[in-house]
């Protein structure tokens, strides 16, 4: 999760109208503020990048889970309570990105759900087993993982797409809708600039995430996204305490 004390918030900037696409799509519109963070070097490859990612979460697990813990996703827990209401108990969930297992993971638990969590970093991955013992949970990087066909009623992936190059957000993608089952849920969100971000000082530990920007989010769902039906689109904020950030939040169906 990126919205942080004494750490500035993502820079998006968008405002304009719904664009009409091959899904039924419904966004709000919100506006901050840029940071104008420069790109950053191509040179980095992708293992490194993700390098970057695992050793910055496995380096601060506790520290970044005592200020993320008391300080619920207000945005992120009205999807997980509106999947609790559109699929029954017992339904199998694939959680990418569970981090600590708070409150997330534990949340959906609590939904009566099956929950997998997925995570890169073993030191958010050893928490999230204490905290969450009736989940289950796999270490990985979310592109090398293999799952069967329609293997779950659901996929999420909150504030952990963003982590990928932007590169395989479309293949992660399309992964995800392979692992539902017809009828399955997919919910996910996405940065709303088209710029990579890397920081060297988050919470003490260097960072990475990047975004294709609305538009270019908008044309992976158009290219990776077959078979997803009713596709709620939304720019809305994410509200942590006194901390807020946009976000392109995505709900979608998978086609029976």
């Amino acid at each position: 999760m990126y919205i942080l004390p004494a750490v500035p918030l993502w820079d998006p900037v968008f405002d304009g109208a719904a664009t009409v696409f091959p899904f039924v799509f419904a966004f709000e519109v919100r506006c901050a503020y840029d940071l104008s963070i420069p790109p950053m070097s191509t040179s980095t490859s992708a293992t490194d990048l993700k390098a970057i990612v695992k050793e910055g979460y496995d380096a601060i697990a506790p520290k970044y889970h005592s200020w993320a813990a008391p300080r619920l996703t207000q945005k992120r827990t009205e999807y997980i309570e509106r999947l609790g209401k559109s699929l029954p108990k017992g339904s199998k969930v694939l959680e990418l990105g569970c981090g600590a297992g708070l409150p997330a993971t534990q949340q959906l638990v609590d939904q009566g759900f099956e929950v997998l969590g997925v995570d890169i970093s073993s030191s958010q991955l050893t928490l999230a087993k204490e905290h969450v013992p009736r989940a289950q949970f796999m270490e990985g990087d979310m592109t090398a993982i293999e799952f069967e066909k329609g293997s779950f009623d659901a996929v999420m992936a909150f504030y952990s797409l963003f982590h990928l190059p932007r590169d395989e957000h479309g293949p992660m993608l399309k992964k995800m809708v392979d692992w539902l089952k017809p009828g399955g849920w997919l919910l996910f969100n996405l940065h709303t600039d088209e710029k990579d971000h890397m920081r060297d000082d988050w919470m003490g530990v260097k960072m990475f995430s990047t975004g294709l920007g609305i538009e270019g989010n908008r044309q992976m769902l158009v290219e990776y996204g077959a078979g997803l039906i009713d596709v709620e689109d939304v720019i809305d904020k994410e509200f942590v305490g006194r901390f807020e950030e946009d976000f392109h939040w995505i709900c979608a169906k998978k086609s029976f």
